[in-house]
């Protein structure tokens, strides 16, 4: 799944989670997922999206998809 992140002068970008992305894609994403971790909190940033980066590398060992939605719903349950 992508999705659209938008810039400046009506221009977007497309970020796939999937296949990597950088940490600043990472915080927007999260935004526009009602997560609010701002840089000020770059601890927590680092964990999360470490996190993220594990979770793909787990999944590609035992083979499944990646499934960043749910990845989301878990971190606004934690």
């Amino acid at each position: 799944m992508t999705y659209e992140i938008p810039l400046n002068f009506d221009r977007s970008q497309t970020v796939d989670p999937c296949n990597g992305m950088t940490r600043h894609q990472f915080l927007i994403l999260l935004e526009q997922n009602n997560i609010t971790l701002d840089e000020s909190r770059m601890a927590e940033v680092n964990y999360y999206f470490n996190l993220w980066g594990d979770t793909l590398r787990q999944d590609n060992k035992m083979n499944k998809a990646h499934d960043f939605d749910a990845f989301i719903a878990w971190m606004k349950k934690a």
